[in-house]
């Protein structure tokens, strides 16, 4: 069994994981060209955001270029909380999937 001590260690090294894949995908994001890749996106997209991610704003930009996108937010959710709330996610994920049309 792990001590408060080994706990509290885990958690922070999780944070600055979870810290650091946010800072890469930043980075991608404000990638050259990426803005003008994403209105050329014509297949149909699902995005989905926690309004607590600290790219959420980008996201939500993103969404707005892209001409055939359905985005959803999570209100009090952050960016690795997301990932942990399927209950929330995947009715929406479920009703997208319902609406693109198949070949």
């Amino acid at each position: 069994m792990l001590g408060d001590r080994n706990f509290e260690c885990i958690l922070l090294v999780l944070r600055a994981t979870i810290n650091a894949l946010i800072a890469l995908r930043t980075t991608v994001l404000q990638s050259a060209g990426f803005s003008e890749i994403l209105p050329t996106m014509k297949m149909p997209c699902l995005l989905y955001a926690g309004e607590g991610d600290p790219i959420y704003a980008e996201n939500k930009e993103c969404a707005a270029v892209m001409p055939n996108v359905t985005f959803f937010s999570l209100p009090g959710l952050g960016h690795g909380d997301t990932h942990f709330r399927s209950d929330l996610v995947l009715p929406h994920v479920t009703q997208f999937l319902a609406t693109v049309n198949r070949p």
